[in-house]
Order: structure tokens, then sequence, then C-alpha cells
């Protein structure tokens, strides 16, 4: 399913994440340990996708965001994040964060239609701007990248 998700990139200038292999089922655990982890499911019960999110601060970081491609376009998006919202708002936590590519269509644009803003580099704190550097794809220049904040 990421796999698929990650085909999307290639019509936007990101071979190189479309491209990239996808992790075997122990890498993708390994990946996500430790994170809060949100799936949806078709009606037959197979995993259709998933958020991955961590504190961050006084934040939900979302630091993954996927949708089979064959099942978007359904609001399964907008559930998950809607989802790690619920989580950060039942933790007392000041909102959600994100870092992603700001020109993409289905990443800055659908975010800022969730109602997440920019949160500019200079603002945020020195955890947040460590994992914005660190969520930089390979082959990828911080400039295309946006950081977003969503405040419960």
């Amino acid at each position: 399913m990421e796999k698929r998700a990650t085909e999307r990139f290639r019509a936007h200038g990101h071979a190189a994440i479309a491209d990239m292999p996808a992790a075997s089922p122990e890498a993708f655990a390994a990946t996500w340990a430790g994170h809060d982890i949100v799936v949806a499911v078709a009606p037959d019960g197979s995993p259709v996708g998933f958020a991955a999110a961590t504190p961050v601060d006084a934040f939900l970081h979302l630091a993954e965001l996927s949708v089979d491609p064959d099942h978007g376009r359904k609001g399964l998006g907008r559930a998950l994040v809607a989802a790690v919202d619920g989580l950060a708002r039942e933790r007392g936590l000041a909102g959600v964060t994100l870092t992603t590519f700001r020109d993409v269509p289905f990443n800055a644009p659908f975010y800022a239609g969730l109602g997440f803003a920019e949160l500019p580099l200079a603002d945020a704190s020195d955890q947040l701007r460590q994992r914005f550097h660190a969520e930089i794809p390979p082959h990828v220049t911080a400039e295309t990248r946006i950081l977003m904040l969503r405040p419960c």
C-alpha cells in the first residue's frame, strides 16, 4: 500500500521517492516502532491507509500519512488526520504538526484545506526544526518542503 501511494510522487517531479523500494514488514515495523499508528481498513478488513504519529515538543507530529490510491478521494486521509488530531486532544497537546511538500497537490494544499498552516522554521522549536530536516527525503531540497501546524 505505501509503495503504491508513493508512486503518485512521480508525476510531481519526485521520481526518486517513487523509485524507493517497498519496506519489508520487518523494516516497516522498525521504522514505526514507538509511534501511534492509526489504520484505515476496507470492508474486507484489509488495510488501505495509515497514519503514524509521535510526540514532538507540545505537539503530536504526523510523521506519515499514506492511503492506497485505489481507495483515495473517499475521505480516508481526512479521517486518519482527524484520528491523529483526536489523539493530540486526548493527550492535552497543543496541536498536530507535520512536514510535507510545499507544492504537491496532495500534500501542503491538502493539509491547508484541513486547517493546517505554515509554521516558519524561525518560529519552530529546536526539536521541530530538527524533525523538519530529518524528514527531508533524499534528493530533495529543503525549499520544496514546509512545516505545518494545526492547533487543537
